[in-house]
């Protein structure tokens, strides 16, 4: 808060205009510098944030690529689980080295977005380029939206426990499987296998978006999702 004083007593109108004029020149000098620490704060600020996001972003795109094995593992799984309830399906004995593989598991990628949250909630984005607000927008959106997509085969492999305790217990006894139940399990399997793809899917478009990020460069467009 500036406080301005004016002298007790002045002396004709021209010493008048000259300490109006000295105080005006005093305010201005006043803002700017105000205005000159205000806008430093502001960059100090985005720079942080560049550089605690770039730092999330490389993590976030470490843990991506360990969990790409993970992915092609569980849609390969899905791929042999529905040949062997195929095989029950047609009435034929399921083969004896292929009675231990059916096996169904699910799991997702453990992603942080901690700093991009801050930086919203501080204001930091305000103080970047569009540009280079919007790549970290379209970043952490494309890890919302594979975040969303790995929790759906979550839930059909919830139904699948259910099933097999309304049938019995599966491990070992494959064999046992009416036709009709195998089409239970397949019709599950089947949403699965559609579910795991588009997974799939999303985790290669958010690895391109980071690793575009990362290497400064524009990312390429996003990849249709391949069921087969």
């Amino acid at each position: 808060m500036l406080d301005v004083h004016l002298p007790h007593k002045l002396h004709g109108f021209w010493e008048f205009l000259l300490h109006l004029f000295t105080i005006t020149v005093g305010l201005l000098i006043a803002t700017q510098i105000e205005s000159c620490v205000e806008w430093r704060h502001h960059v100090h600020l985005a720079a942080e944030a560049r550089m605690e996001l770039r730092a999330e972003i490389e993590n976030n795109l470490k843990h991506l690529k360990e969990h790409v094995p993970e992915v092609k593992r569980f849609r390969q799984l899905v791929e042999t689980d529905l040949a062997i309830l195929r095989i029950v399906q047609q009435h034929q004995k399921v083969p004896q080295d292929q009675m231990g593989h059916f096996t169904v598991s699910t799991g997702s990628v453990d992603l942080s977005d901690t700093a991009w949250k801050t930086a919203q909630t501080t204001g930091a984005l305000a103080y970047m380029p569009y540009e280079e607000a919007e790549e970290y927008a379209s970043i952490y959106q494309a890890q919302a939206t594979l975040l969303f997509v790995e929790e759906k085969p979550g839930e059909e492999f919830r139904a699948l426990i259910g099933l097999e305790a309304k049938f019995f217990p599966l491990r070992g006894n494959i064999d046992k499987l009416t036709a009709e139940q195998a089409g239970d399990y397949a019709e599950i399997l089947g949403r699965m296998r559609a579910q795991t793809a588009e997974a799939d899917t999303q985790l290669q478009n958010t690895i391109e978006k980071s690793s575009a990020y990362l290497e400064n460069r524009k990312a390429r467009q996003d990849v249709e999702t391949n069921v087969n």
